[in-house]
């Protein structure tokens, strides 16, 4: 096997009406440079996910615009959440050709069973919804893709669906990972 599982998980949102959210594990790697050297197991970090501008000339990761504003939203509310790259050499790339409803995350921290990775991405749906005038109700509906990099085993995981979807597959990944001991992911930190 080359690494690369793809689960689904089916998630009942309400009386009658599953979703289901895409959890692909091996697929994904994050981009050079967007890890940190020392990732603090108290912490969440927001990578960078696109590659650099040809015409530009340096190789740095590209941050989306719409996590800009994340680290200092999430830590105004108690969450420890950085950008993984030091301030002043970090880019940002306006998206004008994706859709616009598809919003992306990137994070790494020590272990899915963190406790703040849920509460980053819930604070992600927040900004989203605040951003763009919506509810949380609609924007928790909305296409959303998480890629977590895990550095306690090196793990790269990314999770598909809407954005309530996707919060419920973290909360099961969490889980799993807790109910199995001696594999390296059933740190708590």
């Amino acid at each position: 096997m080359d690494g690369r599982r793809v689960r689904f998980i089916a998630v009942a949102t309400g009386i009658l009406r599953g979703m289901t959210a895409k959890i692909t594990e091996g697929e994904w790697t994050p981009l050079a440079g967007a890890i940190p050297d020392n990732v603090q197991p108290d912490k969440v970090y927001v990578i960078p996910t696109r590659k650099p501008v040809d015409d530009d000339g340096d190789n740095i990761p590209r941050y989306t615009d719409n996590v800009r504003y994340l680290p200092k939203a999430a830590r105004a509310a108690g969450i420890p959440v950085e950008f993984s790259t030091p301030e002043g050499t970090r880019k940002y790339l306006q998206e004008f050709s994706i859709d616009p409803e598809m919003w992306a995350l990137g994070l790494t921290l020590v272990t899915v069973t963190s406790d703040w990775l849920i509460f980053t991405v819930e604070q992600f749906i927040s900004h989203r919804a605040k951003a763009q005038g919506w509810t949380d109700e609609v924007v928790r509906e909305l296409p959303l893709k998480v890629s977590i990099a895990e550095t306690s085993t090196t793990r790269n995981i990314e999770i598909e669906g809407s954005g309530a979807d996707v919060l419920e597959a973290l909360r099961v990944l969490k889980q799993q990972s807790l109910d199995q001991p001696g594999d390296g992911r059933s740190v708590r930190r």
